[in-house]
């Protein structure tokens, strides 16, 4: 081929050069359906050398370029078909000539159909004679007067199919009774090789995005994970919160049962303690009667025995209450160990949240979606990171009030048990003064004042010791209230930020389906892109294969429609009447131009009266 030809030569000349070449198309067709095609190239050849250049039978001057066309011998397959009908209004179509009257309109209906497989520009050229009025739905892109000439340009871009009309209105047929009416140029310039180009930066551009979105995606799916294990997380948290809550809860009422102990304990130490004053009031005051007090010796030896029955009553209470604490006490260590749990959970969930916001605040993305998501996010863990840390000193004074605590109620339970130890002396000294009331009833006279005197003392002195434990339980009173309180109101704080917890791990678990929402609308994006991939590797493999049929990547689609001459038959034989006059009244006037004159207008008198048939 030419091209070949060209391609060596080009090579020689180092001083010249041709662009790549363009393959113009172009279709003639008329009114009456003859359509004809021929291809040539169209070479842009530049010569920079001093001397006239020759390039393809063509001279090139020195230091000028030239244009030169090369014809094709073959066909190829144009990148556009042209459709077209033409109808007509008020005329009649006969021997190739429209004979039409004032107002005639000529309408021509175009469908452009494109073969490429991207859209095409296509331009429309009209240029507008006298007596002809242009009419178009389509207002046309721009009017210019060239030599005198209206043209009117319509441009456009054909994807896969345009339809197109335009129409004639006859409004003048000038002195000669006839009008040419004007053709209609379609012009389509097609760059395959700037579409391949333009697709394979696509390409790359559309890999690029695709790689970008699959990061995203796992960027996006580790942060559901976190969101995921956090929630996780804070739910035990929850759990353990509510647990520990519910024991603070049960604590104080174990508290609260051991406070109404300790008050019936004082009453009842209190009531012994008098008790105890009462006997030794009377030993006293029996020693004055000794010797009348045999038999009431008697009765008190019986009263001795039941002052040491209701004390073993009492020793068993306290040894109840004693046992009362020991539950509170084991209570309050496990209170303690749950703390030490909570406290372990809490700081563990502290170091993960803190870990989760210094990954959220390394991804990086420049979607407006996930952006304003991960900032919102950012909030609501900075919110949950204070309320941890708001929560890590709540335990942490809880547990040194629970430890407070097991030491009151440890030393109370020594305090009880001492007592109790004093009380089962008592107990003895009751039984043995009553053994001794009945051993010796016969010797009181001279054995039993110093007996009752020393028991008088004890009782006293025993007397004293109860109240004094009375006094010291009573003290007790007021830690175990304020401990009572502590406990219900560290088990209230403990349920509230647990409920906050439970909000915060209901809030993260509300960005799960928004971040499915996303991951999703990503893999929408990612399928999108791969087909338009596919799609752009398609359609740049069809034109790579047109660029191979045509020989080159620029190519020219021409496509001109010619139409008929519209003829005003009235005018044209009164035109033609007068010139035969006038070519009679002159002298100088030939038979021959007379003959032909008169020929013309039989001729066109018969088409006429044919046209009124």
């Amino acid at each position: 081929m030419e091209i070949a030809k060209a391609l060596p030569l080009l090579m020689l000349a180092s001083v010249a050069w041709a662009m790549e070449p363009t393959l113009i198309i172009s279709t003639s067709a008329a009114y009456s359906g003859a359509i004809s095609t021929t291809y040539q190239y169209q070479y842009f050849v530049v010569n920079n050398s001093s001397k006239p250049m020759e390039y393809l039978g063509r001279i090139v001057p020195p230091f000028g370029a030239s244009v030169i066309y090369a014809s094709v011998n073959g066909s190829y397959p144009p990148p556009l078909v042209i459709f077209y009908n033409v109808t007509y209004i008020n005329a009649s179509f006969i021997n190739n000539i429209l004979y039409c009257s004032n107002n005639t309109l000529i309408k021509i209906n175009f469908i452009i159909k494109n073969y490429m497989p991207f859209g095409v520009p296509v331009t429309v050229l009209v240029q507008r004679p006298s007596g002809v009025e242009i009419i178009s739905d389509t207002p046309p892109s721009g009017v210019e007067n060239i030599g005198g000439a209206t043209v009117y340009q319509w441009t456009f871009l054909v994807s896969n199919e345009r339809a197109f009309s335009i129409s004639y209105r006859v409004v003048n047929f000038g002195d000669f009774g006839a009008v040419d009416l004007p053709s209609v140029e379609i012009i389509s310039d097609i760059d395959l090789g700037g579409y391949i180009e333009q697709a394979n930066s696509s390409i790359n551009i559309l890999n690029s995005t695709y790689n970008y979105l699959n990061n995203l995606t796992y960027a996006v799916n580790i942060f559901n994970d976190l969101i995921y294990n956090v929630t996780n997380n804070l739910n035990n948290l929850v759990y353990v919160l509510n647990l520990s809550s519910a024991a603070f809860r049960e604590g104080a009422r174990g508290l609260n049962a051991s406070q109404y102990a300790v008050k019936a304990l004082n009453s009842q130490l209190d009531a012994m303690s008098a008790s105890l004053l009462g006997v030794a009031s009377t030993l006293n005051r029996s020693l004055l009667l000794v010797q009348y007090e045999y038999a009431y010796l008697t009765t008190l030896s019986n009263a001795l025995e039941t002052q040491a029955m209701a004390i073993r009553a009492y020793e068993s209470s306290l040894s109840t209450s004693v046992q009362a604490l020991d539950s509170v006490e084991g209570n309050l260590y496990v209170i303690y160990s749950n703390l030490q749990n909570t406290e372990y959970s809490i700081n563990r969930i502290y170091l993960n949240l803190i870990d989760i916001k210094q990954k959220i605040s390394e991804i990086n993305s420049n979607n407006t979606l996930v952006e304003n998501a991960t900032r919102e996010l950012s909030r609501e863990l900075d919110y949950a990171i204070g309320l941890i840390q708001g929560l890590q000193s709540a335990v942490n004074s809880a547990e040194a009030s629970v430890g407070a605590l097991i030491g009151i109620v440890s030393t109370t339970r020594g305090a009880l048990a001492s007592i109790g130890g004093q009380l089962g002396q008592v107990e003895g000294v009751l039984n043995q003064t009553a053994a001794a009331t009945r051993q010796n009833a016969t010797a009181m006279l001279n054995e039993m004042p110093p007996i009752i005197i020393n028991a008088s003392r004890s009782l006293a002195g025993i007397a004293g010791n109860l109240s004094a434990a009375a006094s010291q339980i009573g003290q007790l009173t007021a830690p175990i209230n304020n401990g009572v309180s502590y406990l219900i109101s560290a088990s209230d704080s403990l349920r509230h930020g647990a409920s906050q917890i439970e909000a915060l791990s209901t809030a993260l678990e509300g960005e799960l389906p928004y971040l499915g929402l996303v991951s999703s609308t990503v893999s929408n994006y990612r399928y999108n892109i791969t087909k338009t991939i596919e799609r752009y590797k398609y359609f740049s493999s069809i034109a790579e294969t047109y660029k191979k049929i045509y020989g080159t990547g620029l190519v020219r689609y021409e496509f001109t429609l010619t139409l008929p001459t519209a003829v005003n038959p009235t005018s044209f034989a009164l035109s033609l009447t007068t010139s035969t006059a006038t070519a009679r009244r002159s002298d100088n006037a030939s038979p021959a131009l007379v003959a032909a004159i008169a020929g013309i207008l039989a001729a066109f008198s018969t088409a006429y009266l044919k046209l009124r048939r």
